[in-house]
């Protein structure tokens, strides 16, 4: 079910992960010649790919849920909306790449997506527990300046603000 009152931070996450995501992955697609050079090449480039989206994902889920009350399914769709626009792109873009490196490459996305959204979701749940204790701890000293402050006191003097002089 979707949290009506969470809609608009939703399309500001999401939105901007697109954009992010998208402009990443079309930049990146500059370094795609250089995968064919050798098998380092290969690995190097596509776990460092494979990293930048993990954290993308991490980060993005662990901000967003932070100032929700509970599980959410969002850093799932973050890993959708992330992982997806490189597996698309690389459809659209001829690499000239044989099947088994475009698996490899496909795999690769999709195991630090997942592997994103899983962390992020634990992290963001660390950050829900700290933020409510951030909160409290806010509340309460809140609470204890405004009745420190109240003007219960039957003095004269500690109501005037001014001294005369």
């Amino acid at each position: 079910m979707i949290d009506t009152e969470q809609l608009p931070r939703m399309a500001f996450y999401t939105s901007g992960l697109i954009v992010v995501s998208g402009a990443f992955t079309i930049f990146s697609s500059e370094i795609f010649p250089y995968v064919l050079t050798s098998i380092f090449h290969n690995i190097g480039i596509f776990l460092g790919l494979g990293l930048v989206y993990f954290n993308m994902i991490r980060l993005s889920s662990r901000r967003y849920m932070r100032r929700l009350d509970g599980p959410s399914r969002m850093p799932w769709v973050f890993a959708v909306l992330i992982g997806g626009l490189p597996l698309i792109w690389i459809t659209i873009y001829d690499t000239g790449w044989p099947l088994a490196t475009l698996l490899i490459y496909a795999g690769i996305i999709l195991f630090f997506s997942a592997l994103g959204a899983h962390l992020g979701q634990k992290a963001g749940h660390k950050a829900q527990q700290q933020f409510r204790e951030q909160l409290q701890a806010y509340l309460e000293k809140i609470h204890a300046q405004q009745t420190e402050n109240s003007p219960e006191s039957t003095d004269h003097e500690s109501t005037n603000r001014f001294p005369s002089s």
